[in-house]
């Protein structure tokens, strides 16, 4: 854990504050894009299927799977958003496995 101060705290501040504006405003034009827009609130595969599939977003004609899902986030990213979204994946199963 870092030692708190104001300076670092103002970082996280303006860290934060911009994935915020990024997921917030992020256009979410393609089934790819709004997965990874839905990935970025739930920080959760399982999250994402049920909600596109409550919405009827399909892939190739069949209902979202977790493993389409799964592709989409750990693939190489197509923008700023997908990148950030993918490091905090990679983060999330590197912990898992430890």
């Amino acid at each position: 854990m870092k030692i708190l101060t104001v300076p670092s705290a103002k970082e996280e501040i303006r860290r934060l504050q911009y994935f915020v504006n990024l997921v917030e405003t992020y256009e979410a034009d393609s089934l790819e894009k709004w997965i990874v827009k839905e990935y970025a609130y739930t920080s959760s595969i399982k999250e994402v299927v049920i909600r596109g599939n409550k919405r009827g977003l399909k892939s190739n004609g069949v209902e979202l799977e977790h493993e389409f899902v799964k592709n989409v986030i750990a693939a190489k990213p197509k923008d700023e958003l997908h990148r950030l979204v993918r490091a905090n994946y990679r983060l999330r199963i590197k912990s898992n496995k430890r």
